[in-house]
């Protein structure tokens, strides 16, 4: 399990809890932000992640995790936002790489 990374820029800031990198099966880098339940109202199109013990258990669009159910485990997870995908096109391929295949999970990165 990956201990959270966080970006230089949210270091050198005084930010360091919020701001992650998590990397998707192409290698590629995503800045989230966390954020809470309540908050998620502010934000009208992104990608979200719920996180539990250092592993993504959901990926897919802000609007989709409101109306989960609450008995999801994404209910009870950390919620991270990614909100630079700039169109639903980068959402998709964003959710897409980020979610985990076979079982495998995503590594925060460096």
């Amino acid at each position: 399990m990956s201990s959270p990374i966080v970006s230089r820029a949210a270091l050198a800031a005084g930010v360091p809890v919020r701001y992650l990198y998590w990397i998707g099966r192409s290698s590629r880098r995503y800045l989230f932000t966390c954020t809470d339940w309540p908050s998620l109202s502010d934000f009208a199109d992104g990608v979200a992640i719920a996180v539990s013990a250092g592993e993504i258990v959901w990926s897919g669009e802000i609007a989709a995790l409101t109306s989960l159910p609450p008995s999801a485990e994404a209910r009870r997870a950390t919620l991270y936002v990614h909100l630079l995908a700039c169109n639903a096109d980068e959402r998709r391929a964003a959710i897409e790489d980020l979610r985990p295949a076979c079982g495998a999970h995503l590594r925060l990165a460096a």
